[in-house]
């Protein structure tokens, strides 16, 4: 499993990819805080459970992106970048569709 993970770290370790991790992450930060109520669970088709996982995906994206790299497995494993990227594109395609 660590060597899955170590992989994972190294394919996402680049220069490009954690300016992009960055970029979406302020991006839907900004967005956030410009217009709360296409994220709130009552005014917008946003669930409870998806605005946890964006606000985590915008925690690793901004993690990624200022290029701090947990050292423990598990917190690589909590804050993965593929992960948190995979996030951050859906929820971007989802509010500019």
């Amino acid at each position: 499993m660590e060597s899955i993970i170590a992989k994972l770290y190294a394919v996402m370790d680049k220069g490009p990819l954690r300016a992009l991790s960055l970029v979406m992450a302020l991006l839907l930060a900004g967005m956030i805080f410009w217009d709360p109520t296409r994220f709130a669970a009552k005014t917008s088709d946003f669930e409870i459970w998806q605005g946890f996982v964006l606000m985590w995906g915008i925690c690793a994206g901004v993690i990624h992106g200022v290029g701090f790299r947990p050292r423990k497995l598990r917190w690589q494993t909590l804050f993965s970048p593929l992960l948190a990227d995979i996030v951050l594109i859906y929820v971007l395609i989802k509010l500019f569709s």
